[in-house]
């Protein structure tokens, strides 16, 4: 049975692109993509872009001028559904770093996520994602399923993948209050959460600062909650949704 298909548009904002060539670099992914969606729009994949409306529009990276916001606030008016793809769209990424920064040394307006221009109907986090949750979101979104993320912490996947525990080991690491769906990969080899996938619904902030205040200062503990964006900002909105 030959299903209609959708549209799709892919963009690409301020970011590496790295999430883009994850979904690229698994063409059986990418072709089963294609058997529900026509890809209208795809700069990094095509060379025949067409312009809108979209029923859905994948978002990667986020806005660093006042072009690309009003491009963002354009592909909203067009499309049904947005998506925002990846740590730099949903949270600001690593260039929100510089949010912390005195102005005057920056000389750029403080980094803003997707979601905080416009309304976004999901996300699917991670630097990079994972081509397995970026397929199954479009595939829920083309059944008209509403996509869902997992609301475990990492430490649950580094428990079912026998990992020792950094922190029991007396190193810093944000596990306890990352949202799991990335099997852990970082601990699996040796290395600690950074939280790349945005704070899980029940992260316990106060145990948190507690926890990273036995092993380092408290501008080091600030820098490890903002690697990928304002950890506790994000949180206190998305806990302000439900």
């Amino acid at each position: 049975m030959n299903l209609p298909k959708k549209t799709l548009a892919i963009f690409s904002l301020t970011s590496c692109e790295g999430c883009q060539f994850e979904l690229l670099g698994f063409f059986d992914h990418f072709e089963k993509i294609t058997r529900f969606y026509n890809v209208l729009n795809f700069r990094l994949g095509q060379e025949e872009n067409l312009q809108g409306p979209y029923d859905v529009a994948i978002i990667e990276g986020n806005p660093d001028s006042q072009k690309q916001i009003d491009s963002l606030k354009e592909i909203r008016k067009i499309s049904k559904i947005i998506i925002g793809m990846g740590a730099c769209a949903h949270m600001g990424g690593i260039q929100s770093q510089r949010n912390h920064f005195p102005s005057k040394y920056i000389g750029k307006p403080s980094t803003k996520s997707v979601p905080d221009i416009i309304k976004t109907d999901f996300i699917v986090p991670g630097c990079p994602i994972s081509h397995q949750e970026i397929y199954r979101c479009l595939m829920d979104v083309y059944f008209d399923k509403v996509f869902e993320l997992p609301d475990l912490a990492v430490c649950f996947e580094c428990k079912q993948n026998n990992n020792e525990c950094l922190i029991k080991k007396g190193k810093p690491c944000l596990g306890p209050i990352t949202r799991a769906g990335c099997d852990s990969i970082c601990i699996n080899k040796g290395e600690a959460c950074l939280g790349c996938r945005g704070p899980v619904d029940q992260a316990n902030f106060p145990k948190m600062h507690e926890i990273l205040g036995t092993m380092l200062d408290e501008d080091e503990s600030k820098n490890w909650l903002t690697i990928y964006g304002d950890y506790e900002r994000i949180h206190k909105k998305n806990e302000h949704k439900r």
